[in-house]
């Protein structure tokens, strides 16, 4: 029990099998930081990215609470940094947020003090008063947070306030990428995705004033090329319409994430073009009928090839992303989809095998995934291996069928890559920069 206001770490923590996991700031711990410090907290943000297993601890000051972001294929370094700290400060109360806690709460709870499923914004200062006024609290405890509303009532999160910037090495045409995030959540239920894990529900958008207000913030200290990490930065057409509007004249370029079926619409191309947007990712998932369907993607083939062709013939950058090995899954869908590549003006694709996470249909129900042959038969039960694009481009294989396992799964990926590469579509960035 705390009487007093707690001193408060939140931690992101290494991802060594990346080729590099210094891309860019925790943008979720430091959304939270910001609210919890405007309200008098003494907080901090650790980003361990590139820290060495052994100095992890020696990374993290003195604190009576520690949040961890979860990541499923950094779970387990998590729990044994959180060991650690428990030994050095028996005392300290430890909290798990992010994608795997909110997937899987009861069982996270077996390992930390507290366990905040959802947006953290509102219910972690919650907490903190109520450690900081002496409330008894049984532990474990877990929190379900609800989606918040008001997107534009959160400040703006301050990156340069809780973490170095100049260590983050995404970029765009040479410049610094600042990666920021204009909407949360998704209206679809793609059932091999996870980013409706943290109970984010429904899209959720900030106006295109407060967008733009961000940015203008953001250029008035010298940045100019953004990132948006939204699922679908155009799921209202008229939003994203008028957030171009208010771009222009600010001199920035911006990259985004979109569904194929939004980019038929030229004119929203033209003019996120003629904002500074430069490059576009588009989740094509596969270029065969049948497995979008069992995907559950709601995209036919013919809009992700008019979505991609419109948006190349305005200028923007596109790259492709693509699933392979989901239940269903034969040599005959990977022939016809690397067949439907023909002609696709992708500038840029990446291929990686579906993966279980906790939160997704494989993984809550895999019994419901397929039957006959796409029933699943085995799920790895290592989360170390859940990684979609590692060090030298390798992915974790955990899934097998009654039809297939892992070894046709990397033969597909294999022939992806390879199709790329024929097809001269470049690995993941056509210009060697971290976009």
């Amino acid at each position: 029990m705390l009487c007093r206001r707690p001193r408060v770490v939140l931690i992101s923590c290494p991802a060594p099998m990346l080729e590099d996991d210094s891309r860019q700031p925790p943008n979720g711990l430091v959304s939270i930081a910001t609210v919890v410090r405007r309200l008098g907290f003494e907080i901090s943000v650790r980003d361990l990215a590139g820290v060495r297993p052994d100095a992890l601890c020696g990374a993290i000051g003195d604190a009576d609470v520690i949040g961890f972001a979860t990541y499923t294929a950094t779970y387990k370094t998590a729990v044994l940094l959180k060991d650690e700290l428990q030994r050095r400060n028996p005392a300290v109360i430890t909290v798990a947020g992010g994608p795997h806690a909110s997937a899987l709460p009861e069982e996270v709870a077996r390992d930390f003090d507290i366990v905040v499923a959802g947006e953290g914004e509102q219910v972690f200062p919650e907490l903190l008063n109520a450690l900081r006024d002496g409330a008894e609290r049984q532990r474990p405890q877990i929190t379900i947070a609800k989606p918040i509303e008001d997107l534009d009532s959160l400040p703006f999160p301050d990156f340069e306030a809780f973490c170095d910037m100049s260590r983050y090495n995404r970029r765009m045409y040479g410049r610094p990428v600042m990666c920021l995030d204009s909407s949360r959540g998704c209206n679809y239920s793609c059932r091999f995705c996870n980013s409706r894990v943290a109970t984010r529900g429904r899209w959720r958008a900030r106006s295109a004033g407060n967008v733009a207000a961000e940015v203008a913030w953001h250029r008035h200290r010298g940045w100019t090329a953004f990132r948006y990490n939204d699922d679908n930065f155009l799921a209202d057409p008229a939003r994203a319409v008028d957030i171009c509007d208010r771009f222009r004249g600010l001199d920035i370029i911006f990259r985004i994430f979109a569904r194929a079926a939004s980019l038929c619409d030229r004119r929203l191309c033209r003019a996120l073009r003629v904002a500074g947007c430069r490059h576009v990712g588009v989740g094509v998932e596969s270029m065969s009928p049948t497995m979008l369907a069992r995907m559950g993607k709601a995209e036919r083939v013919e809009t992700i090839r008019r979505g991609i062709q419109v948006a190349h013939d305005e200028g923007l950058t596109v790259r492709g992303f693509f699933v392979v090995g989901f239940p269903g899954e034969t040599d005959e869908t990977v022939a016809e989809s690397i067949n439907g590549l023909q002609d696709l003006p992708l500038a840029e694709a990446i291929v990686y095998p579906a993966i279980p996470y906790p939160g997704t249909d494989l993984f809550r129900a895999p019994e419901t995934s397929g039957s006959g042959t796409s029933r699943i038969t085995w799920i790895d039960p290592n989360f170390d291996n859940y990684i979609q694009v590692g060090r030298n481009r390798e992915s974790g294989f955990t899934m097998a069928t009654a039809s297939f396992g892992v070894d046709d799964v990397r033969r597909w990926r294999d022939l992806y890559m390879a199709a790329f590469q024929a097809r001269g579509i470049a690995w993941s960035a056509s210009t060697g920069e971290v976009v």
